[in-house]
């Protein structure tokens, strides 16, 4: 699968994998950006995609979008420093459905500011794959709150992740 050099990645196969899942990024979301296993429900394609734009994956983001609302390319200048996953609830999308819904809260931060992206998004699992189809922005969307004041590295990371600063969005 190619991968985009405009960005370079910032995820190591021996780090804790972006998505929050716990597990290493080399045994977690790694082997589904290489094509070397699928997301077996809705949820863990999220999280894939998730790390998939943490780690660049333009090719991967775009494979794992349905065909009737993929766009074209994924300028990867665009795509914002992701900081923190965190997954409210799922509805259907598991291994043996044809449809599920994830609800997520993404935050980014950026020159100093938050950001925060809390979607509804819709899968659907066609010929035994999970495909991202479209994501509902909710409207209480925290988008470019700034930080407040300086943040201490040993601090809880804003994002609301439970981590220190140095662990999740300051590192």
């Amino acid at each position: 699968m190619a991968e985009s050099s405009a960005k370079k990645t910032n995820v190591d196969i021996l780090q804790l994998c972006p998505c929050g899942s716990g597990l290493v990024y080399g045994k977690c979301c790694e082997p589904l950006h290489t094509g070397k296993s699928y997301a077996a429900t809705a949820e863990a394609l999220m999280r894939s995609r998730y790390s998939g734009y943490v780690a660049n994956k333009t090719a991967y983001i775009l494979q794992t979008w349905h065909p009737s609302t993929r766009p074209q390319t994924i300028d990867p200048t665009t795509i914002a420093n992701w900081c923190g996953l965190k997954i409210m609830r799922t509805s259907k999308g598991r291994v043996n459905d044809h449809k599920g819904t994830v609800e997520f809260t993404a935050t980014a931060m950026d020159s100093g500011r938050i950001s925060q992206l809390h979607e509804v998004s819709h899968f659907v699992k066609e010929d035994g794959y999970w495909l991202y189809v479209s994501g509902e922005i909710t409207e209480n969307n925290a988008r470019q709150k700034p930080a407040t004041g300086k943040i201490g590295r040993n601090a809880p990371c804003p994002c609301g992740s439970g981590k220190k600063f140095k662990k999740c969005c300051g590192h």
